[in-house]
Parts: structure tokens; sequence; C-alpha cells
């Protein structure tokens, strides 16, 4: 297996966040030090195969509404509706993070189907790579990910 850094893996991470939002939703999203507000959604996987760990995704409601409008062309978002639109969001993202650490590393990984919550959601601490990604959109809504990736 070929040896990765905390870098290397949030580098893809930051990278398909950010391409994904943009191709799926026409959001562009930039770094940024703040975290999102109180009124929240996170969405969240593990990572099994050769890869153990797992990813989660908070955002703020309104930009994930946003996303959901855009996606849809819809202006009334049923709460359902969001839920599993954020959910294939998500699995859009995580594909595309399985595909670049199997580019980077040729480690072959899978993660499970996403899991919905209302507010904030972040599983416990596990040993391994750990990081966190703030996000601002081009509408000033936030977004974070937080990634624990761990070699098996």
């Amino acid at each position: 297996m070929n040896t990765f850094t905390q870098a290397d893996v949030q580098d893809i991470l930051d990278q398909v966040m950010r391409d994904m939002t943009e191709r799926y939703a026409g959001i562009q999203l930039c770094q940024h030090d703040s975290e999102p507000s109180d009124d929240i959604c996170t969405v969240y996987t593990t990572f099994e195969g050769s890869y153990h760990g797992a990813l989660v995704l908070c955002a703020d409601t309104a930009f994930l509404i946003r996303l959901a409008q855009h996606v849809l062309q819809e202006e009334t978002i049923e709460p359902n509706d969001l839920e599993d639109l954020v959910k294939e969001y998500f699995n859009v993202i995580c594909g595309q993070i399985v595909a670049g650490l199997f580019r980077a590393f040729h480690v072959p990984a899978s993660f499970r189907i996403p899991v919905f919550y209302t507010g904030r959601f972040i599983p416990d601490e596990q040993d391994g790579l750990h990081g966190v990604i703030n996000y601002t959109s081009d509408c000033n809504e936030s977004a974070q990910l937080i990634h624990q990736l761990t070699a098996a």
C-alpha cells in the first residue's frame, strides 16, 4: 500500500467537494474558517475495504435547500425530498473520493449508504487521519466536511 499523509487525503476531499458541488448544483465553495449555523443538517457515512473511517458533512440547512432547489428545479422542497437529495449528493461526493483515493494510493475502498440527520451528528473519535475543512458558499452559507480515515 502506498503511504499517504493527512494533507494528501485532505487535498482529495477538498477537490472533490468543490468540484462535485459546482457540477451538481452550480454552487461554488471556498475554504473559510466559519462553521455552520445552528440550523444545520448532517449526512454521514463510513468507509470499508482497505480504508476504514468516516466522513461527515454538516451544512447550513439553507445551503442544502438551495442545492435541492437547483437540482430539482423546484422552489418548494419537501423534507423527504431534501433528505433524499442530500444523501444522493453525498453519494456522488463519496464515490468520487473513493475513486480519488484509489487513483492516488491504489487501495480499493467502498462506503455505506449515507445516513441523514437533522441537526449536528459527529461520530466518536477514532485513531488515524482526522481533519476538518470549513467552507462558505457563493451565498455565504457554511458547510463543514469532517473526515476520519484510517488504513486497515
